[in-house]
């Protein structure tokens, strides 16, 4: 990659809507796989009404999840954490503080 100039345009809300049908998940699911806080979160961008779009990084990460082997996955998730990053995709979101530390 020789360079970081990238086009982006996000998928509509009807494309995000098909996705989740085909991948047959919940708005818990797909909360998960995009990284984001809740299955309400989801529910804002899966909304015809804000039609705000998915930021290109939680689709990327979304699109790997379902995508990649697990481990191609757990390699990227070990370099995130070689950098310093506290990673674990089997924590519940909404069982986070807003600094993101686990609750017991």
């Amino acid at each position: 990659m020789d360079q970081f100039d990238m086009l982006f345009r996000p998928p509509t809300v009807a494309q995000m809507k098909q996705w989740k049908e085909r991948l047959n998940f919940s708005g818990t699911q797909m909360a998960r796989i995009l990284g984001l806080k809740s299955a309400r979160r989801w529910r804002e961008y899966a909304d015809e009404n804000k039609q705000q779009g998915i930021p290109p990084a939680n689709l990327f990460m979304g699109a790997a999840l379902v995508t990649l082997p697990q481990a191609d996955i757990d390699r990227v998730l070990a370099a995130m954490r070689e950098i310093g990053a506290a990673v674990d995709m089997d924590v519940d979101a909404e069982s986070l503080v807003a600094h993101g530390e686990p609750q017991p």
